[in-house]
């Protein structure tokens, strides 16, 4: 009698934990899906030698970028510029705000239309690129770029 009742148990058994892989494997692939692209004007942060909001002492061979809200702080962006592509931390916040989380409210830079979180903005930078990360992509001055979160260990693909 309890033979039987265990092999009626199996296929319920079977088909919830198939149910829950099935549920687990696509919520943990949409959490690795890249966010959407933000075109933004970038600026080259420099301040070799002084400190980021995550206490790191900017080298010239640093490689970050700023996001103006510091709940982008750790999180990873892949930032590209033309042909060139990186993927790097956010470690530090700015440009010209630190409460300005654009990207998801679903709207522009608050420097775009020169509003400041301490003084106004000089430029409309939406993010800011170390020197390492600047010259990676091949920037010679403050252009527009695309940027978008992407998780850990993110691989960059190359232009096809």
């Amino acid at each position: 009698m309890r033979r039987a009742r265990r092999r009626r148990r199996f296929p319920v058994t079977l088909a919830l934990g198939v149910v829950l892989a099935l549920v687990a494997t696509l919520a943990l692939r949409s959490a690795w899906q890249p966010s959407p692209w933000q075109r933004v004007y970038a600026t080259r942060e420099g301040e070799v030698g002084k400190r980021t909001s995550t206490g790191l002492v900017i080298a010239r061979d640093s490689r970050f970028v700023a996001l103006p809200h510091p709940r982008a702080l750790g999180k990873h962006v892949e930032v590209r510029y033309g042909t060139h592509a990186v993927v790097v931390p956010v470690l530090d916040v700015g440009p010209w705000n630190v409460d300005d989380e654009y990207w998801a409210a679903g709207r522009r830079p608050a420097a775009e239309d020169r509003r400041g979180k301490y003084r106004t903005p000089s430029n409309r930078a939406g993010i800011d690129l170390s020197d390492a990360v600047f010259a990676e992509l091949g920037l010679r001055d403050n252009a527009n770029v695309e940027w978008r979160f992407v998780h850990s260990g993110y691989l960059v693909l190359p232009w096809l």
